[in-house]
């Protein structure tokens, strides 16, 4: 019997009911009302959910942009993901940072020059000029990034045009200088039998890179669709030994993963993450279950958790949806997972929504609203999911207007819907979509996202959409946001992704052009509506500070800017530590100020006073002079006019 997925189209605009509460723990937040006879209103209104007695809190407001942005490099390729964003940005233990997507210089039919882009900061400055891929052959993409024991980096892409998977390597973190050998892990094992893995999500840890991956499938290119457990283009699992630079496991099917679960794989609909030796694999897909592969050995054993507990899997859950003659919450196919300092697992998926029905040929299918705006979360020992992001009351007046163009796509011949002017879906992502979790040492847990923003409108009537956050002090059991990281609202700033680790600041990527969607998925030909241009990938660092503080403001319509309740004054620790001679340590001002910096020894006693002058607003490098000092514990401050920091120094 076909399959297929029908969408829902909104008229423009619809309204989403929401509030703007400090805890998510939103009243009606997916609560969709048009005036459409084809369109079912949809409440996801939960008690268990809503906090009694909540009210609003006081709405933090800026209307400049919060950080400046660092370009990381250009690209004319501009899908970074299908749905999940993958592990693309590092945080070494020294304060470096790595970063990678999938870049092409040009725009040259089917882009044969793709590949990996990479860049590096040295803890101050990133590198110029990275818009070409490090591959020598090939054409590859979705790259995931690893820093090896060794201090070495390897990055995995897939070979787009046979399958498999290119591995990179450099000497040491921060070389350009890549060799790349012959693609791995390409499923070839079977005589006369076209298996295409691709789209990777990989992760090192223990002299183990973990990889989860998918099937692709084309008539036209003669591919066959793969089929295995009665899963049609199924999600495998991959281990590759460092030490012997060789597989131990190649595409195995992870426990009870089969067709009583799900019917089909996805690409990216998945996720992946690692810590010591535990390892962590996230399932989802717009109308199939959460699903939780979790293994404490280095992928040797595993348990399955059922997260989301949706009662329709398989094969059965079309026909079992029509019957219900309800809708039904999913997830939209956006997952992410993390692995906080206890060991226990986070899940975050991007709120979906369906019906059962059938189609013009009276096959079962399901439809899809792609009008939800809520980011969900579970942690390990939960009994339900909760709410953890959702889209921002601009106007302030508990209603959300997101004009249809927004979440709508192409129909089946690349037209642009009846009645639009633009159509700029991602796949079949939701309103807010795109989780990627980060946490600090403190257990703080982060997670960004990206969503539209209220009136922020393209000349083609689509949102531009912005990244935001949200996060949690208590390990997750609350949340806090959602604040706008990027408040641009002149671009669209989409594909966001975090490093997994966050220190003194959280380190985001993301991808950024003048047009909401991607010429990949909603450019119409006759309607020209989204061009091939360039796209820039962008980073920022931002203060953990400023997001504790709720301080980086919603930069809300019609409202004057107002003070921010902290000024940011963050120090980092010094690298290195213990050390002698010299160390350096970053500090970070949110406005101009005098700095003194003063060592004090154990007792409390001064060895070394001084003003490092009026510093601007930015990042800047402070110089640690040990030369003269005996080996112990010190200290060091360093203070503006009404703020001061102390960390500690070893001096060997």
């Amino acid at each position: 019997m076909k399959k297929t997925i029908l969408t829902f189209l909104l008229v423009s605009p619809f309204m989403l009911f929401a509030q703007t509460v400090k805890e998510l723990k939103v009243q009606n937040a997916d609560k969709v009302k048009v005036d459409h006879k084809n369109v079912v209103a949809i409440d996801l209104q939960s008690v268990s959910e809503i906090a009694p007695g909540s009210s609003d809190v006081d709405i933090k407001n800026k209307k400049a942009k919060n950080y400046t942005y660092v370009e990381l490099g250009r690209t004319y390729y501009d899908l970074q993901t299908n749905s999940s964003p993958g592990r693309r940005i590092v945080l070494h233990s020294d304060g470096t940072v790595s970063a990678v997507w999938t870049a092409s210089p040009d725009a040259g039919t089917g882009y044969p020059n793709r590949g990996s882009g990479y860049n590096y900061s040295d803890g101050t400055n990133w590198m110029t000029g990275r818009d070409n891929k490090i591959e020598s052959t090939g054409r590859s993409g979705w790259p995931s990034i690893m820093l090896m024991e060794d201090g070495s980096e390897t990055i995995i892409a897939h070979e787009s045009s046979t399958g498999g998977f290119l591995m990179s390597k450099n000497t040491s973190k921060g070389s350009t200088s890549f060799s790349t050998g012959s693609a791995i892990l390409d499923d070839k094992t079977e005589l006369n039998v076209n298996r295409v893995p691709i789209w990777n999500r990989s992760a090192a840890s223990n002299g183990k890179i973990h990889t989860i991956s998918n099937y692709w499938a084309s008539t036209a290119s003669n591919v066959p669709v793969v089929t295995r457990n009665g899963v049609a283009s199924p999600t495998t699992y991959s281990r590759w030994d460092v030490a012997t630079n060789s597989s131990e496991v190649e595409h195995m099917m992870l426990p009870g993963y089969d067709s009583s679960l799900y019917t089909n794989g996805g690409g990216d609909s998945y996720a992946i993450d690692v810590r010591d030796s535990i390892v962590a694999i996230l399932l989802g897909g717009l109308g199939d279950p959460v699903s939780l592969w979790k293994s404490t050995d280095n992928g040797s054993t595993w348990t399955y958790t059922d997260i989301d507990k949706l009662p329709f899997k398989g094969p059965r859950r079309d026909a079992e949806l029509i019957l219900s003659g309800d809708t039904m919450s999913t997830n939209d196919g956006s997952v992410d997972v993390m692995i906080d300092a206890s060991g226990k697992v986070h899940a975050f998926w991007g709120l979906g929504r369906i019906l059962g029905g059938t189609d013009d040929a009276g096959d079962s299918t399901f439809f899809f609203f792609p009008g939800q705006s809520s980011l969900r979360h579970w942690k390990e020992g939960d009994s339900e999911d909760r709410p953890a992001g959702a889209i921002i009351d601009m106007e302030g007046d508990q209603a959300l207007t997101i004009n249809s163009e927004t979440f709508s796509a192409l129909d089946a011949n690349g037209n642009i819907p009846n009645n639009l002017l633009s159509a700029s879906r991602t796949g079949a992502t939701s309103l807010v979509t795109m989780p990627s979790a980060s946490s600090d040492a403190d257990g703080n847990l982060f997670v960004v996202y990206s969503a539209p923003v209220e009136g922020a409108l393209h000349f083609l009537n689509a949102n531009f959409r912005d990244i935001h956050i949200s996060y949690s002090t208590d390990g997750g059991e609350t949340w806090n946001g959602p604040q706008n990281i990027t408040q641009d609202r002149t671009e669209e700033c989409n594909f966001p992704c975090a490093a997994k680790m966050a220190n003194n600041f959280l380190h985001v990527m993301w991808q950024q052009d003048a047009t909401p969607g991607t010429a990949l998925q909603n450019h119409s030909a006759s309607a020209g509506t989204h061009p091939n241009d360039v796209n820039r990938m962008h980073y920022a660092a931002v203060p953990v500070t400023d997001i504790l503080n709720n301080v980086i403001g919603q930069n809300l319509i019609g409202v004057d800017e107002i003070g921010k309740s902290a000024e940011v004054f963050v120090v980092s620790q010094n690298q290195p530590n213990p050390f002698n001679g010299t160390a350096e340590a970053v500090i970070y001002l949110r406005s101009g100020s005098k700095v003194s910096l003063t060592v004090t020894d154990v007792l409390g006693n001064v060895v070394n006073q001084g003003s490092l002058g009026m510093l601007g607003a930015g990042n800047h490098n402070i110089t640690l002079d040990a030369n003269g000092l005996t080996s112990g514990m010190y200290f060091y401050t360093l203070s503006t006019r009404d703020h001061r920091v102390t960390k500690k120094m070893q001096v060997k």
